[in-house]
Protein backbone atom coordinates (compact mmCIF):
# COMPACT_ATOMS: atom_id res chain seq x y z
CA UNK A 1 0.00 0.00 0.00
CA UNK A 2 1.11 3.43 -0.77
CA UNK A 3 1.92 4.96 2.59
CA UNK A 4 1.05 8.87 1.36
CA UNK A 5 -2.47 9.89 2.34
CA UNK A 6 -4.54 11.41 -0.18
CA UNK A 7 -7.47 13.75 -0.13
CA UNK A 8 -9.85 13.45 -2.76
CA UNK A 9 -12.57 16.97 -3.44
CA UNK A 10 -15.33 17.33 -5.55
CA UNK A 11 -17.99 19.47 -6.03
CA UNK A 12 -21.77 19.53 -5.47
CA UNK A 13 -22.10 19.05 -9.51
CA UNK A 14 -21.05 15.89 -9.26
CA UNK A 15 -24.43 14.43 -8.05
CA UNK A 16 -22.76 11.72 -5.69
CA UNK A 17 -25.29 10.40 -3.04
CA UNK A 18 -23.99 11.26 0.89
CA UNK A 19 -23.43 7.44 1.39
CA UNK A 20 -20.51 7.32 -1.20
CA UNK A 21 -19.02 10.60 -0.08
CA UNK A 22 -19.24 9.04 3.34
CA UNK A 23 -18.24 5.96 2.60
CA UNK A 24 -15.06 7.03 0.31
CA UNK A 25 -14.22 9.85 2.55
CA UNK A 26 -14.50 12.48 -0.50
CA UNK A 27 -14.84 16.18 0.47
CA UNK A 28 -17.66 17.92 -1.27
CA UNK A 29 -17.55 21.97 -2.14
CA UNK A 30 -20.61 23.55 -2.63
CA UNK A 31 -21.33 25.52 -5.44
CA UNK A 32 -23.68 28.42 -4.73
CA UNK A 33 -27.68 28.46 -5.77
CA UNK A 34 -29.69 31.57 -6.87
CA UNK A 35 -33.49 32.14 -6.55
CA UNK A 36 -33.75 36.15 -7.56
CA UNK A 37 -32.49 37.84 -4.07
CA UNK A 38 -31.66 34.58 -1.78
CA UNK A 39 -28.14 32.97 -2.66
CA UNK A 40 -27.62 29.36 -0.92
CA UNK A 41 -24.89 26.85 -0.72
CA UNK A 42 -26.05 23.82 -2.46
CA UNK A 43 -26.80 20.76 -0.23
CA UNK A 44 -25.45 22.86 2.29
CA UNK A 45 -27.61 25.36 2.98
CA UNK A 46 -30.19 24.01 0.55
CA UNK A 47 -31.04 20.32 0.58
CA UNK A 48 -32.05 18.89 -2.97
CA UNK A 49 -35.27 17.79 -2.00
CA UNK A 50 -35.86 21.59 -1.11
CA UNK A 51 -34.12 22.67 -3.93
CA UNK A 52 -36.53 20.87 -5.64
CA UNK A 53 -39.48 22.34 -3.62
CA UNK A 54 -37.89 26.21 -4.11
CA UNK A 55 -38.04 25.36 -7.79
CA UNK A 56 -41.93 24.93 -8.26
CA UNK A 57 -42.61 27.68 -6.13
CA UNK A 58 -40.68 29.80 -8.01
CA UNK A 59 -41.96 31.47 -11.52
CA UNK A 60 -38.43 32.57 -12.42
CA UNK A 61 -35.60 29.81 -13.23
CA UNK A 62 -32.51 29.82 -10.71
CA UNK A 63 -29.10 29.83 -11.41
CA UNK A 64 -25.74 28.39 -10.04
CA UNK A 65 -22.14 29.90 -9.36
CA UNK A 66 -18.85 28.39 -9.00
CA UNK A 67 -16.67 27.82 -6.10
CA UNK A 68 -15.13 30.44 -5.13
CA UNK A 69 -11.13 30.45 -4.35
CA UNK A 70 -11.56 31.47 -0.73
CA UNK A 71 -13.58 28.56 -0.48
CA UNK A 72 -10.89 26.23 -1.70
CA UNK A 73 -8.29 27.71 0.17
CA UNK A 74 -10.21 26.97 3.47
CA UNK A 75 -10.76 23.06 2.42
CA UNK A 76 -6.73 22.84 1.06
CA UNK A 77 -5.21 24.18 4.14
CA UNK A 78 -7.14 22.37 6.08
CA UNK A 79 -5.80 19.04 4.79
CA UNK A 80 -2.86 20.23 3.58
CA UNK A 81 -2.22 20.83 7.80
CA UNK A 82 -2.90 17.22 8.09
CA UNK A 83 -0.10 15.96 6.27
CA UNK A 84 -2.34 14.98 2.79
CA UNK A 85 -1.77 15.56 -0.47
CA UNK A 86 -4.88 16.49 -2.14
CA UNK A 87 -6.25 15.23 -5.42
CA UNK A 88 -9.33 17.43 -7.30
CA UNK A 89 -11.86 15.68 -9.61
CA UNK A 90 -14.21 18.10 -10.70
CA UNK A 91 -17.09 19.88 -13.10
CA UNK A 92 -16.01 20.53 -16.84
CA UNK A 93 -14.28 23.71 -16.84
CA UNK A 94 -16.38 24.17 -20.51
CA UNK A 95 -19.51 24.25 -18.31
CA UNK A 96 -18.37 26.39 -14.87
CA UNK A 97 -15.33 28.54 -13.55
CA UNK A 98 -15.41 26.05 -10.66
CA UNK A 99 -11.96 24.24 -11.49
CA UNK A 100 -10.34 27.62 -11.98
CA UNK A 101 -11.27 28.71 -8.84
CA UNK A 102 -9.10 25.47 -7.51
CA UNK A 103 -6.24 26.28 -10.31
CA UNK A 104 -6.25 30.08 -8.40
CA UNK A 105 -6.13 28.77 -5.00
CA UNK A 106 -3.78 26.26 -5.53
CA UNK A 107 -1.48 28.77 -7.04
CA UNK A 108 -2.37 31.39 -3.98
CA UNK A 109 -0.69 28.59 -2.10
CA UNK A 110 2.45 28.12 -4.16
CA UNK A 111 1.81 24.01 -2.92
CA UNK A 112 2.82 21.13 -5.37
CA UNK A 113 0.53 19.09 -2.65
CA UNK A 114 -2.58 19.48 -4.79
CA UNK A 115 -3.49 18.05 -7.88
CA UNK A 116 -6.26 19.39 -10.44
CA UNK A 117 -8.28 17.42 -12.70
CA UNK A 118 -11.20 18.07 -15.04
CA UNK A 119 -13.62 15.20 -15.56
CA UNK A 120 -14.59 17.06 -18.77
CA UNK A 121 -18.43 16.06 -17.44
CA UNK A 122 -20.83 16.87 -15.02
CA UNK A 123 -23.81 15.15 -12.45
CA UNK A 124 -22.71 11.43 -12.56
CA UNK A 125 -20.37 11.58 -15.94
CA UNK A 126 -17.86 13.71 -12.81
CA UNK A 127 -19.25 11.78 -10.28
CA UNK A 128 -18.38 8.12 -11.53
CA UNK A 129 -14.93 10.09 -12.50
CA UNK A 130 -14.66 10.52 -9.07
CA UNK A 131 -15.38 6.77 -7.58
CA UNK A 132 -12.82 5.63 -9.85
CA UNK A 133 -10.65 8.12 -7.96
CA UNK A 134 -11.14 6.88 -4.94
CA UNK A 135 -11.04 3.15 -5.85
CA UNK A 136 -7.13 4.11 -7.02
CA UNK A 137 -7.10 5.49 -3.58
CA UNK A 138 -7.93 2.98 -1.76
CA UNK A 139 -6.11 -0.01 -4.00
CA UNK A 140 -2.48 2.49 -2.91
CA UNK A 141 -1.98 4.27 -6.14
CA UNK A 142 -0.27 7.38 -6.62
CA UNK A 143 -1.57 10.71 -7.67
CA UNK A 144 0.00 10.06 -11.27
CA UNK A 145 -0.71 6.52 -11.66
CA UNK A 146 -4.32 7.77 -10.52
CA UNK A 147 -4.58 10.77 -13.16
CA UNK A 148 -3.68 8.42 -15.71
CA UNK A 149 -6.13 5.84 -14.80
CA UNK A 150 -8.54 8.98 -14.93
CA UNK A 151 -7.66 10.23 -18.10
CA UNK A 152 -8.45 6.44 -19.77
CA UNK A 153 -11.72 6.38 -18.26
CA UNK A 154 -12.27 10.05 -19.54
CA UNK A 155 -11.64 9.18 -22.77
CA UNK A 156 -13.87 6.55 -22.96
CA UNK A 157 -17.07 7.47 -21.07
CA UNK A 158 -20.14 8.01 -22.15
CA UNK A 159 -23.41 10.23 -20.58
CA UNK A 160 -26.88 10.62 -22.67
CA UNK A 161 -29.77 12.58 -21.35
CA UNK A 162 -33.32 13.15 -22.04
CA UNK A 163 -35.00 16.02 -20.69
CA UNK A 164 -38.55 16.55 -20.04
CA UNK A 165 -39.16 20.17 -20.79
CA UNK A 166 -37.60 22.34 -23.68
CA UNK A 167 -37.84 25.47 -21.68
CA UNK A 168 -34.69 25.33 -20.30
CA UNK A 169 -33.00 24.97 -23.54
CA UNK A 170 -34.55 28.36 -24.51
CA UNK A 171 -33.53 29.86 -21.64
CA UNK A 172 -29.52 28.67 -22.41
CA UNK A 173 -30.08 29.96 -25.97
CA UNK A 174 -29.50 26.29 -27.97
CA UNK A 175 -33.55 26.35 -28.88
CA UNK A 176 -35.63 29.38 -29.71
CA UNK A 177 -39.09 30.10 -28.31
CA UNK A 178 -40.40 29.16 -31.92
CA UNK A 179 -38.35 25.57 -31.81
CA UNK A 180 -39.74 24.87 -28.38
CA UNK A 181 -43.15 25.73 -28.90
CA UNK A 182 -43.39 23.60 -32.30
CA UNK A 183 -41.62 20.75 -29.82
CA UNK A 184 -44.21 20.72 -27.24
CA UNK A 185 -46.79 20.46 -29.59
CA UNK A 186 -45.15 17.37 -30.95
CA UNK A 187 -44.11 15.86 -27.48
CA UNK A 188 -39.93 16.44 -28.83
CA UNK A 189 -37.45 15.08 -26.28
CA UNK A 190 -34.23 16.58 -26.36
CA UNK A 191 -31.19 13.96 -26.20
CA UNK A 192 -27.98 15.45 -24.47
CA UNK A 193 -24.83 14.07 -24.37
CA UNK A 194 -21.20 14.90 -23.05
CA UNK A 195 -18.96 15.58 -25.98
CA UNK A 196 -15.17 15.19 -25.68
CA UNK A 197 -14.42 18.58 -25.29
CA UNK A 198 -16.40 18.76 -21.80
CA UNK A 199 -19.29 20.11 -23.29
CA UNK A 200 -22.85 19.51 -23.67
CA UNK A 201 -24.27 19.35 -27.01
CA UNK A 202 -28.08 18.45 -28.42
CA UNK A 203 -27.69 14.82 -30.15
CA UNK A 204 -30.87 14.05 -31.40
CA UNK A 205 -34.50 14.99 -31.07
CA UNK A 206 -36.87 12.85 -30.04
CA UNK A 207 -40.70 12.03 -30.02
CA UNK A 208 -41.86 10.70 -26.50
CA UNK A 209 -39.85 10.45 -23.49
CA UNK A 210 -40.01 6.43 -23.96
CA UNK A 211 -38.87 6.52 -27.02
CA UNK A 212 -35.89 9.05 -25.68
CA UNK A 213 -35.06 5.94 -23.53
CA UNK A 214 -35.21 3.40 -25.69
CA UNK A 215 -32.86 4.95 -27.79
CA UNK A 216 -30.24 6.06 -25.10
CA UNK A 217 -30.17 1.91 -24.36
CA UNK A 218 -29.75 1.74 -28.00
CA UNK A 219 -26.82 4.23 -28.17
CA UNK A 220 -24.95 2.31 -25.26
CA UNK A 221 -25.61 -1.19 -27.34
CA UNK A 222 -23.60 0.02 -30.26
CA UNK A 223 -20.21 0.37 -28.23
CA UNK A 224 -20.02 -3.33 -27.90
CA UNK A 225 -18.45 -3.25 -24.55
CA UNK A 226 -18.59 -5.71 -21.59
CA UNK A 227 -20.37 -3.61 -19.63
CA UNK A 228 -20.17 -6.39 -16.57
CA UNK A 229 -17.21 -4.96 -15.32
CA UNK A 230 -17.87 -1.06 -15.14
CA UNK A 231 -20.46 1.07 -13.01
CA UNK A 232 -23.15 2.41 -14.48
CA UNK A 233 -25.12 5.62 -13.09
CA UNK A 234 -28.69 6.81 -13.62
CA UNK A 235 -29.56 10.51 -12.92
CA UNK A 236 -32.99 11.67 -12.70
CA UNK A 237 -34.49 15.65 -11.62
CA UNK A 238 -37.14 14.67 -9.45
CA UNK A 239 -38.56 11.51 -11.34
CA UNK A 240 -37.04 8.73 -9.29
CA UNK A 241 -40.15 6.49 -9.60
CA UNK A 242 -39.09 6.39 -13.62
CA UNK A 243 -35.11 6.23 -12.92
CA UNK A 244 -35.72 2.83 -10.51
CA UNK A 245 -37.98 1.37 -14.08
CA UNK A 246 -35.57 2.83 -16.42
CA UNK A 247 -32.44 0.58 -13.86
CA UNK A 248 -34.37 -2.71 -14.65
CA UNK A 249 -34.08 -2.41 -18.09
CA UNK A 250 -30.48 -1.40 -17.74
CA UNK A 251 -29.63 -4.09 -15.53
CA UNK A 252 -31.50 -7.03 -17.51
CA UNK A 253 -29.89 -4.94 -21.05
CA UNK A 254 -26.35 -4.66 -19.91
CA UNK A 255 -25.73 -6.43 -16.31
CA UNK A 256 -23.31 -4.11 -14.78
CA UNK A 257 -20.91 -4.53 -11.69
CA UNK A 258 -22.73 -2.25 -10.36
CA UNK A 259 -25.75 0.87 -10.72
CA UNK A 260 -25.46 3.67 -8.81
CA UNK A 261 -29.41 5.39 -8.75
CA UNK A 262 -29.14 9.93 -7.93
CA UNK A 263 -31.46 12.58 -8.02
CA UNK A 264 -29.46 15.48 -9.13
CA UNK A 265 -28.59 18.44 -7.24
CA UNK A 266 -29.50 21.97 -8.33
CA UNK A 267 -26.63 22.12 -10.73
CA UNK A 268 -28.02 19.81 -13.04
CA UNK A 269 -32.13 20.37 -11.82
CA UNK A 270 -31.26 24.35 -12.77
CA UNK A 271 -30.13 23.61 -16.18
CA UNK A 272 -32.49 21.18 -17.51
CA UNK A 273 -35.60 20.80 -15.02
CA UNK A 274 -37.75 18.48 -13.46
CA UNK A 275 -38.24 14.83 -15.31
CA UNK A 276 -34.85 14.40 -16.60
CA UNK A 277 -33.52 10.92 -16.82
CA UNK A 278 -29.52 10.42 -17.46
CA UNK A 279 -27.33 7.37 -18.05
CA UNK A 280 -23.82 7.25 -17.63
CA UNK A 281 -20.72 4.68 -17.87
Amino acid sequence: MNATKIKLITDTASDLPDELLSKHDIHMVPLTIHFGEKEYKDRVELPIPAFYKELAANTSLPSTSQVNPDQFIEVYKRYLAEGYKILVVGISLKLSGTLQSAQIAKDMLESDEITIFDSKSASLGEGLCVLKAAQCIAEGMTIPQIVQVLETQRAEATGLFVLDSLQHLVRGGRLSKTQAVVGSVLNIKPLLSFANSGEIVVKEKVRSQKRALQIIINRFKEQNLDFSTKTMGIINTECLELANEFAKVVQEEFSPKDIIIATGGATIGTHVGTGGIGLFC
